[in-house]
């Protein structure tokens, strides 16, 4: 299923349950090119950017890889805290990504509400792969604190390598599938064509 239809999906199921339903202030912001919580690029604008971007990298040789970063159990993170320890979650995961692609050709991204979009300039598979995996381990050595409550929260990270001309949509269908790859084992974890030879040669 192409990215941009998987998200319709995910809006959909977001209004069916009620799920971190916009407020007026996030509809009225939604025609600009940055989520208004961090400040990175939203989704419209990651394809508007994020496709010359892998043209010219393209062109010049350059390695690049696309990878979809999802925080797991978002939707129990959801049931069991209040919106301001949400935000706070959001936020601390946002700042390790900007962190990491500070000086870097990167370009970041906020796809939905738990997802995040990287694409990753100037990265070879094992490159892009170590990038990915030093986050995952960041990300999960974050504790949140809000009045008597402390807790971490994980990572999934899905990474497709960019190899020749296709369309962006297609670049981030297959870092979704290895995001999908990723939760269905367990969770925590970076999966990539390269993290698949890895195990595959033991």
């Amino acid at each position: 299923m192409p990215y941009l239809l998987s998200q319709h999906f995910r809006e959909t199921e977001r209004l069916t349950y009620g799920l971190a339903a916009p407020s007026r202030i996030q509809m009225e912001t939604a025609n600009t090119v940055a989520d208004p919580l961090t400040g990175f690029a939203n989704l419209k604008e990651f394809y508007r950017i994020g496709e010359p971007l892998v043209r010219e990298a393209l062109a010049e040789g350059t390695a690049c890889a696309v990878a979809i970063v999802d925080i797991d159990h978002f939707r129990r993170l959801n049931d069991i805290h209040c919106k301001e320890t949400i935000v706070q979650v959001l936020k601390a995961a946002a700042a390790r990504l900007g962190s990491a692609c500070t000086g870097s050709r990167h370009l970041l991204a906020r796809l939905g509400d738990e997802e995040f979009g990287m694409l990753l300039v100037g990265l070879d598979p094992a490159a892009a792969t170590e990038l990915c995996e030093k986050l995952r381990l960041e990300i999960a050595g974050i504790r949140i604190i809000s009045g008597d409550i402390d807790f971490s929260i994980t990572v999934s990270i899905g990474l497709a390598e960019v190899c020749g001309p296709e369309t962006f949509d297609n670049y981030l269908n297959a870092a979704e599938q290895f995001l999908f790859m990723a939760k269905s084992h367990g969770r925590n974890r970076v999966f990539s064509d390269y993290t698949i030879v890895l195990q595959a040669t033991g």
